[in-house]
């Protein structure tokens, strides 16, 4: 009985490492914290044909949104989609400020700095101005004039 052939590729699947970062707009580094691994290990995996573990290999699919079939086979597509208007418009604006700021080549400090000012924008959306509540009412400040002649004693 022929067993069908081993049809992976070691070469081919060490590209498709070097394609998540174009993919991610991530480095290395930055590849191989969401791996749990240090860049040393993810910089052997570019280079001496050693393969991650199941468990690193769970945690891209898991933390970078990698497709696993793409990874391991690379068939479909490199990122998994998630299903159509399950994402809130704002994930949605953030998601898209962080890959271009990604792609631009900005450092991480410098994304979140961007993304806390997004979703500060957004709460004050939501929040009445607080200076308009802190404002005091004139007609409070008038001074109730009494009879003069009351005062006088």
């Amino acid at each position: 009985m022929n067993l069908p052939q081993n049809l992976f590729s070691a070469d081919a699947f060490v590209e498709r490492l070097r394609e998540i970062r174009k993919a991610t707009g991530r480095t290395g580094a930055d590849i191989a914290v969401q791996g749990r691994i240090t860049k040393q290990t993810f910089s052997g995996y570019l280079h001496t044909g050693r393969l991650p573990s199941a468990a690193v290999l769970a945690n891209w699919v898991f933390r970078l949104g990698i497709n696993a079939n793409w990874l391991l086979t690379g068939k479909g597509p490199v990122m998994l989609e998630p299903p159509c208007g399950t994402l809130d418009p704002v994930v949605q604006r953030v998601a898209t400020v962080v890959r271009s700021m990604r792609e631009a080549g900005a450092e991480e400090a410098h994304i979140l700095r961007s993304v806390q000012a997004m979703l500060e924008g957004e709460l004050n959306k939501l929040e009445p101005p607080l200076a308009a509540e802190a404002e005091p009412d004139p007609a409070s400040e008038v001074e109730v004039i009494r009879d003069p002649l009351t005062l006088i004693e």
